[in-house]
């Protein structure tokens, strides 16, 4: 577990959106009961292969730091692209918004509220995360989405940009995520604090943020 937090020392604190404010894999359950229904319906394996085709050109171009990523995401052999933007547009946006609230990590909704009255709150996510935060009912001063910087993490742009919109230096900041190589490493590259999910606490309500 991560030592303890100092939280005057910081003026800025950056959530990481999925696997960090809900359960992502409670959540990945959920949408695998849609999936099997869909597949039922259509008799085809055709949007299950085209999300996990997604997932993984994502995942490849965040590794090779692919600043053309909005569009190369949604290129894939053999599919149209606006085709594979619609699908994902649906089963990873909009289907899930209906199942957050009641998968939200233990004890987020009551860290922002304490933490909001002298930090500046900020979402950092692959995706954009305005309205998932709202179905998680959360409410933050700055959200950022990947394609607002035209970088994935572990590129550190999205933290500079949150850094310089809040007015703040990486000593004064503290990134919040669940994976290390992704939101880890972005913080290292940029000189802030991280804690990260499954390895420094386990939800909101571990001591550290007491």
């Amino acid at each position: 577990m991560a030592a303890a937090v100092l939280w005057d020392r910081f003026d800025l604190i950056i959530f990481d959106m999925d696997g960090t404010l809900y359960d992502q894999s409670r959540l990945r359950r959920r949408m695998l009961v849609m999936l099997l229904a869909e597949i039922a319906r259509s008799r085809s394996m055709a949007v299950p292969q085209l999300l996990r085709a997604f997932r993984r050109q994502r995942e490849r171009l965040a590794d090779a730091m692919e600043a053309d990523f909005a569009r190369l995401q949604y290129v894939l052999p053999g599919h149209d692209p606006e085709r594979v933007r619609a699908i994902v547009t649906e089963w990873m946006e909009e289907r899930p918004l209906p199942s957050l609230r009641a998968l939200r990590t233990a004890g987020v909704a009551e860290l922002f509220t304490r933490l909001s009255g002298n930090h500046v709150l900020a979402i950092h996510s692959d995706y954009r995360a305005e309205r998932k935060l709202a179905a998680l009912g959360l409410d933050a001063h700055l959200t950022l989405a990947a394609e607002d910087v035209g970088r994935l993490k572990p590129d550190p742009a999205g933290l500079y940009r949150l850094m310089a919109q809040a007015r703040t230096e990486p000593a004064r900041t503290l990134m919040i995520g669940d994976r290390d190589e992704r939101d880890g490493e972005a913080a290292r590259r940029a000189g802030v604090r991280a804690l990260i999910r499954g390895r420094d606490f386990r939800d909101f309500t571990d001591p550290i943020f007491g």
